[in-house]
């Protein structure tokens, strides 16, 4: 499940939160444990200080030891497949592989402009190989279109819209390449389209006067960017979303890294995505399939939560003496230059 996490930096906004995930989630971990305020205030007294910086400053330091602590005990269960990749290959040796990868920050770096987040030459020769070997498929909570655009190759699988626009490989006429099952685009969230259309010309108009904002259609959700937003002016762009989907009682917000959008209530999300795709290439209820899915956004914890909540070996559990052994590897690269390499 190759897995790492960063905390956001004091004062960060929110989406500054970072998850590299993939191949069965297996364990969460909280990393908000810490001592109640009455043994904060106690130790407070020890010392002779008084006042609510010195608390905060103490419950900041508990905090902070007793995530480094669960940390390290989640790395202890977990191993970095950087430093035990023959481990790695040992427990995948046999299986058929499955490749699911999210899109911005994991093939792309985090760019400014979300419009910018073109794929590299050699990330895309990288992928054409995976694409080659294994049945591959990029989940992404962009546009679909979009994704494919910026990818370029029309032998993967595609998921946008966090899932709800799902299309296969293309031949050179432009249809399936391999069957009726993905003859045309899946879209189980294709009613709520006329809506989405009209909250983003909504939020759009909102956010007009917000510096630093931008609002993208993603086709089935609507994405409302704050990375480049000055000061505390990402908080205008919260409440605009807040406010539109308070106005809907079939919408709901989700966040993401320094993103927030706008989606339908529909139980779709990137694992229900991830289980679709896996059913349909018929890879399911198959003890010798491991998935492998590789992201770095909260959006992508869907994906991890499907591995884990999904047992008997089908979705990416070895099994081992008759037994499902789920297989737990955290990826430990930074950036897209290190994960082609891993790739």
């Amino acid at each position: 499940m190759w897995r790492s996490y960063s905390a956001a930096q004091p004062g960060s906004s929110p989406g500054s939160f970072q998850a590299t995930s993939s191949l069965f989630a297996t364990s969460r971990i909280s990393f908000e444990q810490g001592e109640d305020e009455d043994s904060v205030r106690s130790r407070c007294a020890a010392f002779g200080a008084t006042g609510s910086a010195r608390i905060a400053g103490i419950r900041d330091q508990a905090e902070s030891e007793e995530a480094a602590r669960a940390y390290a005990a989640w790395q202890g269960k977990h191993p970095c497949i950087l430093t035990h990749f023959e481990s790695f290959k040992a427990a995948v040796e046999g299986k058929r592989l499955a490749v699911f990868l999210d899109y911005d920050g994991t093939l792309t770096p985090i760019v400014s402009n979300p419009d910018d987040a073109v794929m590299s030459e050699e990330m895309r020769d990288v992928v054409r190989a995976v694409a080659q070997a294994f049945p591959t498929a990029i989940i992404s909570g962009r546009g679909r279109e979009k994704v494919e655009t910026f990818v370029q190759l029309k032998e993967l699988f595609y998921a946008g819209s966090h899932g709800m626009d799902i299309a296969g490989p293309r031949d050179e006429s432009g249809g399936s390449s391999i069957g009726s099952v993905f003859q045309s685009a899946f879209q189980p969230a294709a009613h709520f389209r006329p809506l989405i259309d009209a909250v983003y010309e909504c939020l759009e108009a909102r956010l007009k006067a917000v510096p630093g904002s931008s609002v993208e259609h993603n086709n089935f959700c609507v994405s409302a960017h704050f990375r480049n937003c000055p000061g505390e002016a990402w908080q205008s762009v919260i409440s605009a979303v807040e406010d539109i989907v308070a106005q809907h009682s079939d919408l709901r917000m989700t966040r993401g890294r320094k993103v927030v959008e706008i989606r339908p209530k529909v139980d779709w999300h990137k694992g229900t995505a991830l289980t679709h795709l896996v059913e349909a290439l018929g890879l399911a209820q198959q003890p010798d399939v491991v998935a492998i899915y590789v992201g770095d956004d909260h959006t992508d914890e869907d994906a991890f939560r499907t591995l884990e909540e999904t047992r008997q070996g089908r979705l990416g559990e070895a099994g081992k003496q008759g037994r499902t052994a789920p297989l737990g590897f955290w990826d430990g690269f930074h950036g897209p230059e290190q994960r082609a390499e891993s790739l």
